[in-house]
């Protein structure tokens, strides 16, 4: 069987990018920061960008997507997202796959799924990857745990899912009123308390290894994720290898044959 590489390249507000590889073929959800970056991360853990088949982009937000106009113009691969969120973004990458809907595409051993997610953008969606005998789940830029977001990602294996804001540091925190509200709201961005809720029900349901994004630089900590984590799975008796996803560097969830 070939080798399974999932590790997220960086998390967090200045950019995002999840990388899956099986064998020699990878993809890439979502593309932020700057290409340098991206190659700069797949180099810190032996990966080549030539090896990319395809960009499955999650939203049209900034920090997903701002690499995408060098990377395609440098790698020529497809870039698949919804049309609603294309139709807000100014200039699209040239290799642009558009979808009217939720979708599901197959390039080379990936099979990738998308399915909505609640977030105050055109349009947003998670992704599951099924390769090399694993089902990945990848579910970022949420406000509120919803039943498909619960149901797609219950079958997986693995999964990156959001941890963005202590709720108590977003209160007295330096955000002003109406940012605070959009963070905090059903289409903003995930909590300590639901994301460990959400990592309690994929470990009951069978989900071995955990990752935890996209981290506010301001409205939370690595301790303040884990201790509301593993509060949760003490309650609920469980167990999963969880992780933390670090804003700036690689983080590699499995690396397996």
């Amino acid at each position: 069987m070939s080798r399974l590489l999932f590790a997220t390249l960086f998390s967090g507000s200045s950019g995002n990018a999840v990388y899956v590889a099986c064998g020699e073929d990878a993809i890439l959800i979502d593309a932020g920061k700057n290409n340098k970056c991206i190659e700069l991360a797949l180099s810190a853990i032996g990966e080549d960008p030539h090896k990319i088949r395809a960009v499955y982009v999650t939203h049209e937000h900034h920090d997903h997507i701002s690499a995408l106009q060098v990377f395609t113009k440098k790698y020529e691969v497809p870039v698949h997202l919804l049309r609603a969120s294309a139709e807000v973004i100014d200039v699209l990458p040239h290799t642009a796959v558009l979808h009217e809907g939720t979708f599901t595409d197959e390039t080379g051993p990936f099979r990738v799924s998308a399915f909505y997610t609640p977030h105050d953008s055109a349009c947003a969606v998670g992704y599951t990857v099924e390769a090399g005998g694993k089902k990945i789940g990848v579910a970022t830029d949420m406000g509120m745990l919803t039943k498909n977001v619960v149901a797609e990602l219950t079958s997986c294996d693995a999964a990156l899912i959001e941890s963005n804001y202590d709720p108590e540091m977003l209160r007295t925190g330096p955000y002003g009123p109406q940012l605070k509200a959009r963070v905090g709201g059903k289409y903003g961005h995930l909590s300590n308390p639901d994301a460990a809720l959400l990592a309690a029900v994929l470990a009951y349901s069978g989900t071995k290894d955990l990752l935890l994004g996209h981290l506010s630089a301001e409205n939370n900590t690595p301790e303040k994720v884990m201790e509301a984590v593993e509060d949760e799975f003490a309650r609920r008796r469980v167990t999963a290898n969880v992780k933390i996803a670090a804003r700036d560097c690689p983080t590699v969830l499995l690396n397996e044959d």
